[in-house]
């Protein structure tokens, strides 16, 4: 609030009193949970639908859709408080324009291409490995000049691929192990011991067994092919900052802004998303002694590009600020659990695992104690947007809800909901939407960012910042332009919503 300096001189004193700004109080967890709503979190969760129905039906990033999003969030951002920053950046993408596999010269109607493939086509007869195709033997000398087709599973798609080149094959085609679809990723070559791989394609699983079925022993003539072009595409992250604060000492937090194009994306990651809206906003009623970060992420379905983004261009010194990353990715799944990061191991093994991401966790599994609430790890292996803080030696750890992973009869007991069912059954699909979420598991996941956001606000008295320089990832340089991280392309069954090499 301004306030004029054109005073009546008799009132002056009065005036100067009455418009003085109060000093806020210092932020509190229970004060700041105590004013975040349902209806306010339903309110938004209306309002980011609509934006989606408006573009198709989707928010992916690069789309009208996501950059309407982006417009919605800073509208709710209270620029006096927080300096508001978008981060803009490049992707490089494959456009894929012919990604098909014939056999006999009928064409399979549903063929996927796979990400680091090589661009181009191959005519031949095709042989059908047995296992998996995940070890040299697997491939016997008569796959030399042919196409591959292989099962998925058990090893990743690059290492059967450059088994089947190295064994001379000119092809592969994956067929699937399971009916739900895939946009599968092969890595870069130098990963697996190769300088290249060769042209490739994933079919169905139902196509795999026919054609495994009809080709028996023998060979049929095929053709897999899997051609693209490459575009370049801009999109932007949000950074909104508290003005005070030690700006020595930031509370980084995230969630992801885009959907996938099949679907609004209202759980993944609309429900992140709304959460920092309503947890940055009740913040500006108090004070903080350590700055608050909220960051909202783009790209992170094509391999957590946004964050990666910010991550590898922030400079040594100001990387050296930021205490620790909070991500909150689903925080609404309709059939949900409440999954924490394993930021100590102590369930699923992590080379993430330290001492800083364990008191994180520990601050989350207070949380959901002190509130009567079960609670259960979640593996700690960098497939959501805290992976780039943790390459740069960041402490994180956060909150997830459950994807398209199955619920146990255990869980079930925990959390309610239905055993034998995915977390979440529209995970990346239409029905991803305003009725898809279950808005009592929305405001736990939401207050749960408010405790958090509180806590480290007030003091980060114990945890271990400044911290010693970490082993750190190349950094990119600022010219460079992002590409899909081949290592990064689907989900743990209690990972978060990020991406991570597929078998």
């Amino acid at each position: 609030m301004k306030v004029s300096t054109l005073i009546v001189p008799a009132l002056a004193s009065a005036t100067l009193v009455a418009a003085a700004p109060a000093v806020a109080p210092l932020v509190e967890s229970n004060k700041l949970r105590r004013v975040l709503l349902r209806s306010e979190l339903k309110a938004r969760a209306q309002e980011l639908q609509a934006i989606a129905t408006a573009n198709g039906g989707n928010r992916a990033w690069g789309t009208p859709g996501h950059w309407d999003t982006l417009t919605w969030i800073e509208s709710h951002i209270d620029k006096d408080y927080y300096n508001v920053e978008r981060q803009y950046f490049n992707i490089t993408r494959q456009i894929f324009d012919d990604v098909s596999v014939s056999v006999q010269g009928t064409r399979f109607t549903n063929v996927n291409g796979m990400t680091g493939s090589p661009n181009g086509t191959v005519s031949a007869d095709i042989l059908a490995i047995p296992n998996f195709g995940c070890v040299a033997s697997d491939y016997p000398a008569s796959v030399a000049g042919k196409i591959a087709l292989v099962h998925r599973g058990s090893c990743n798609f690059g290492l059967k691929n450059a088994l089947a080149g190295t064994a001379g094959a000119a092809g592969l085609i994956v067929w699937n192990n399971d009916p739900t679809s895939l946009q599968p990723t092969l890595g870069a070559p130098a990963d697996y011991g190769v300088e290249k791989f060769i042209v490739s394609a994933f079919i169905t699983q139902a196509d795999g067994q026919a054609l495994v079925t009809k080709l028996g022993t023998g060979t049929l003539p095929g053709t897999v092919a899997n051609v693209f072009h490459e575009e370049v595409s801009l999109t932007a992250n949000i950074l909104a900052t508290t003005k005070g604060g030690d700006q020595n000492q930031i509370i980084s937090v995230g969630a992801h802004t885009d959907s996938v194009k099949a679907g609004p994306g209202i759980n993944d990651n609309g429900s992140g998303t709304i959460a920092q809206i309503e947890v940055a906003k009740a913040l500006t009623k108090y004070s903080v002694n350590n700055a608050i970060q909220f960051s909202w992420w783009s790209a992170e379905e094509d391999g957590l590009l946004g964050s990666r983004y910010y991550t590898s261009h922030l400079p040594e010194e100001e990387a050296a600020k930021i205490v620790m990353n909070l991500n909150f990715d689903m925080l609404a799944s309709p059939n949900y659990l409440y999954a924490i990061y394993d930021g100590d191991a102590s369930v699923f093994p992590s080379p993430y695992a330290t001492n800083g991401s364990a008191l994180i966790e520990k601050t989350f599994i207070d949380f959901f104690s002190a509130d009567g609430k079960n609670s259960v790890a979640s593996a700690f292996d960098g497939r959501s947007d805290y992976q780039g803080f943790l390459q740069i030696g960041v402490p994180a750890g956060g909150v997830f809800m459950g994807a398209e992973g199955i619920k146990t009869a255990e869980e079930a007991a925990l959390f309610g909901g239905k055993a034998g069912k995915p977390y979440d059954a529209c995970y990346h699909q239409a029905c991803d939407n305003f009725d898809n979420l279950d808005y009592g598991a929305f405001i736990t996941g939401t207050k749960s960012m408010a405790d958090a956001v509180a806590k480290y606000g007030r003091s980060i008295a114990g945890f271990p910042f400044p911290r010693p320089a970490a082993k750190v990832i190349p950094r990119a340089s600022l010219a460079e332009p992002m590409v899909p991280n081949p290592s990064l392309t689907k989900h743990a069954r209690h990972g978060g919503c990020g991406k991570a090499l597929e078998a």
